[in-house]
């Protein structure tokens, strides 16, 4: 088998401004190239701010206007409290779940890692048709399906990560 090229192993994180200012930007759009300041004004309005508080969350915090965006504060009061149900209540708002990251042991072979999550999601779908055996999921099946899914989920994204990290096929 023909052997790959190396990955780029770059995973940009945007910065809070980043975030407001695409989300801003795809607001205006859905509304219209025309109806893009009525868009942004309206969600001023809504958020109780004014239009230039609105565009100065979208500068970096040092030429802004010093007061953080929201998202900048969110990750201060998540600091502070170490609380990690902040993150987990804004997932729910959005539709999903917060899952921590798995604390990375030393990395194995890359598939010898690859077979075990494999062998995970197999035990993980195993164990949904035997809950859904009986054409009822209970809520103890339930929550013992969500935390397998969970751990699952954060095994995965350590995996994941540890790809992007060049963990995996050094010296190959």
């Amino acid at each position: 088998m023909k052997k790959k090229p190396p990955a780029s192993r770059h995973t940009h994180v945007k910065q809070p401004h980043e975030v407001v200012q695409d989300a801003l930007l795809l607001a205006g759009r859905k509304a219209g190239p025309d109806e893009q300041l009525e868009a942004h004004g309206r969600i001023a309005k809504q958020l109780g701010v004014s239009a230039s508080m609105l565009y100065k969350w979208r500068q970096p915090a040092e030429r802004g206007s010093g007061s953080p965006n929201p998202l900048e504060r969110t990750a201060q009061l998540l600091t502070v409290t170490g609380d990690t149900r902040i993150v987990d209540w804004l997932a729910h708002r959005a539709g999903g779940h917060f899952v921590r990251d798995e604390a990375g042991e030393a990395p194995t072979e890359l598939p010898r890692a690859a077979n075990a999550l494999v062998r995970e999601f197999g035990l993980l779908i195993a164990e949904v048709v035997d809950a859904s055996d009986d054409e009822r999921i209970t809520p103890d099946e339930s929550q013992r399906l969500r935390e397998k899914w969970n751990l699952l989920r954060r095994r995965t994204e350590d995996f994941v990560r540890r790809c992007e990290q060049g963990d995996y096929g050094r010296g190959a």
